[in-house]
C-alpha cells in the first residue's frame, strides 16, 4: 500500500527588493524633482505583490494608499516590478510590499525619502 504526501504550498518568500536609486542607510534616496521611481521586487512562492505607499509616524496604516500591483506571468516568474508616477511634492514614507501565495500573505518594507 503506497503511502500519498499531502501537497502543501510553500510560504511567499521576498528575495530582494531595489529601486533606480541607491540606498543611505535604510532609506531610499530620491532626488528631488523625480517624476516616476520603478520599484523591483524578486520574490518566490507568489502570485501577487501589493505596492502600498504609507505615511511614517505612528499608526498610519489606516493613511496607507494602494499604488500599484503586479501578477505573476507563470509558474516560473519570480521578477515583479511597478513604475509609480510620483503624485506627491516630497516623499518620506515607507513604502510596504505585501507577497501574497497560495494560501500566506508575507511582507516587506522599504524607506523612502526626496532629498
Amino acid at each position: 500500500m503506497s503511502q500519498v504526501s499531502p501537497i502543501t504550498s510553500s510560504k511567499p518568500e521576498i528575495k530582494s527588493i531595489y529601486t533606480d536609486y541607491p540606498k543611505d542607510g535604510i532609506w531610499v534616496q530620491i532626488p528631488k524633482g523625480t517624476e516616476k521611481i520603478t520599484f523591483h521586487v524578486e520574490a518566490e512562492n507568489t502570485e501577487t505583490i501589493l505596492f502600498w505607499l504609507i505615511p511614517t509616524g505612528t499608526q498610519t496604516w489606516t493613511e496607507r494608499k494602494l499604488i500599484g500591483y503586479d501578477i505573476q506571468e507563470n509558474q516560473i516568474d519570480n521578477n515583479f516590478s511597478l513604475t509609480w508616477n510620483i503624485d506627491k511634492p516630497y516623499l518620506h514614507d515607507h513604502l510596504y510590499i505585501q507577497a501574497i501565495g497560495k494560501e500566506i500573505v508575507t511582507n516587506d518594507t522599504i524607506n523612502l525619502y526626496m532629498e
